[in-house]
Formats: structure tokens, sequence, C-alpha cells
């Protein structure tokens, strides 16, 4: 399992996962730059909101408040730290690339040019300027916290702890998309976009990381070789 899990990772594999990605995120632009509010996404956004009980509310407001700065910069710097002091000096650099890319969503924002929802239309938590398409905190959590599920890949080697820290930075990811629609402050295929992109980068990354420490001369890492 641990053998296919690395193969995955491989150029054919990351080559394929990453054209399809490509093209998602092309249909998800075009879509945006032409549809400002289709009904469709204000049914799924007013279903969401009616159907969130409060946990989940104040679980989106904390979400929200994880992905925008103060807070946004120091668990990167904080994560990027310790990756440094634990010798993990190649993984540490590419998670500081992952966390700066996420200005990728300002400039596919004003090119999509797609307005935010609107508070006539669903219930809007959050007032924020700026353009919809496509969401920057489930693009900046896909890239920082997608990065760091690849560093739990190649850097414990406990299983159980592995899976635990794995588990935990998916529900990250999950619950920042899910907060930008409960909150009224995206539309559904703004956080899906955010998501295309933020794997697109990230899928580069691997491969760039994979690259530069020539895991694929070598084959499988060798922590990854001595997981259990």
């Amino acid at each position: 399992m641990q053998r296919f899990r690395l193969q995955l990772l491989e150029p054919p594999y990351l080559a394929a996962a990453w054209f399809f990605l490509l093209g998602a995120t092309a249909l998800l632009a075009i879509y945006g730059a032409n549809v400002a509010d289709a009904s469709w996404e204000v049914e799924v956004t007013r279903w969401v909101q009616s159907a969130s009980p409060d946990a989940l509310h104040q679980i989106a407001r904390f979400m929200t408040v994880i992905g925008r700065s103060p807070i946004s910069t120091i668990i990167p710097v904080a994560a990027i730290a310790a990756m440094w002091v634990w010798g993990q000096r190649h993984l540490s650099i590419f998670l500081a690339g992952a966390a700066v890319a996420r200005v990728l969503s300002i400039a596919v924002k004003e090119l999509v040019d797609r307005p935010r929802p609107s508070a006539s239309l669903v219930d809007v938590t959050y007032h924020l300027g700026g353009h919809s398409f496509p969401s920057g905190h489930a693009l900046g959590a896909t890239l920082f916290y997608g990065f760091l599920i690849y560093c739990a890949e190649l850097s414990i080697s406990h299983k159980p702890v592995r899976r635990l820290v794995q588990g935990g930075l998916v529900i990250v990811i999950v619950l920042m998309g899910y907060s930008r629609v409960e909150l009224g402050a995206h539309w559904p295929t703004d956080v899906l976009g955010g998501y295309a992109i933020g794997l697109l980068v990230l899928g580069a990354m691997v491969w760039l990381h994979r690259r530069w420490t020539g895991e694929y001369r070598k084959g499988r890492p060798e922590s990854a070789a001595a997981a259990p």
C-alpha cells in the first residue's frame, strides 16, 4: 500500500492529474467570469446555511479567523520553522513556497472579476470586498495544508500518527471550503475553483520537490521505505 501511494506521485500520474485540474480550473474560471449568481448556487448556499447547526456555524467563523491575517501568517511561519529545526530543510523551503503561492488568488480574482454573493440573495455573515472567484481561503488551505500532508507522508514513520495528522489536515481543508459558503463569502464554484487551483499548484510543487531531491531517480524515500 505504501509503495502504491508513492507511485501515484510519479510523473505520469501527476501529469494526468495536473492536466485534468488545469481543464477543470479553466472551465470554472470561464463559468465564474460569465455567471454572477446562478440560481442553483443560490439554492445550494441557502441549503448549506439553513442546514448548518450553530456549532458548525461557529466552526466556520473560526476557519475564517485562521485563514486571515495575522493567524494565516503565524501558522505557516511556525510550521516552516519547525520543519527547518526538525532537519527537513528541503521540505521547509517548499512549504514556504506553498504558503506564499496563495497570492495567485489575487491575480485570478482580477482576471475573472466575479462579484461576491449578495445579501439580497443569501445570508452574508462577512461583508468582504474584492472579487469572488476563486476562494483565497480554499486555495491557500489546499496549498499549505496539502503540502503538509505530503510532508507527513515523507517524514512521519509511525503509521497511526501519520494517518492522524493527515486526516486532521484534510478536515481543515474541507472545513475551510465549507466555511466560505456557510458564511456567504463565496459561491460553491468559487470554493471548487480554489481547490482546483490549489491542487494544480500543489501537484507542481510535489513534482519539483521530488525532482530536486532526486526521488524520481532513486525510488521511494528512505523514510517512507522504513515506514510500517
